[in-house]
């Protein structure tokens, strides 16, 4: 997350306040171009090999919107994949494997000679899965530039009000 405030004096805020319109949709727009970018740059990292992509369906559903309220404007890129926080952050612990069937080719190490289908029983396993961070990590990269852009955007639109 990266917040921004505006500290002075208060003839600086009064000469600013009248100009508050412009830098909201100054600030607006660059965050969503910035907004953009960072989606792009995230579906980016998923699309390298780290992840092993098999399906897409975590890329595909990286989204981002932008809010805009009175005192703020909030960029927001993320997915609602259910399995995408286990990839973010991680996870060690249990969990449940329901009952399913399996096919075989092999027992013990040593080849059947007809494949077989057996019936695998619900049971629970220890997991140690490291994190593999797409969306913080893109955060963390394009931090600079985000900080980059919205001050220029802020400036940009100060200076376009004493015009």
């Amino acid at each position: 997350m990266i917040n921004g405030w505006l500290v002075g004096d208060a003839s600086l805020i009064a000469k600013m306040e009248g100009r508050a319109d412009a830098m909201q949709a100054g600030l607006e727009k660059s965050v969503q171009r910035l907004a953009l970018q960072l989606l792009t740059t995230v579906k980016q990292k998923l699309s390298d090999d780290v992840l092993r992509v098999r399906t897409g369906r975590l890329r595909r559903s990286i989204n981002q919107r932008v809010t805009v309220e009175q005192t703020s404007v909030t960029g927001i890129v993320g997915t609602n994949v259910e399995y995408a926080r286990r990839l973010e952050f991680g996870f060690k612990g249990t969990e449940n494997v329901r009952e399913s069937l399996r096919h075989i080719t092999q027992a013990f190490g040593k080849p059947l000679k007809a494949p077989m289908t057996i019936k695998v029983r619900a049971h629970t396993r220890k997991v140690d899965f490291p994190p593999h961070s797409f969306l913080r990590s893109a955060l963390a990269e394009m931090r600079p530039q985000i900080e980059r852009d919205m001050a220029a955007a802020l400036v940009k639109a100060a200076r376009e009000g004493t015009a």
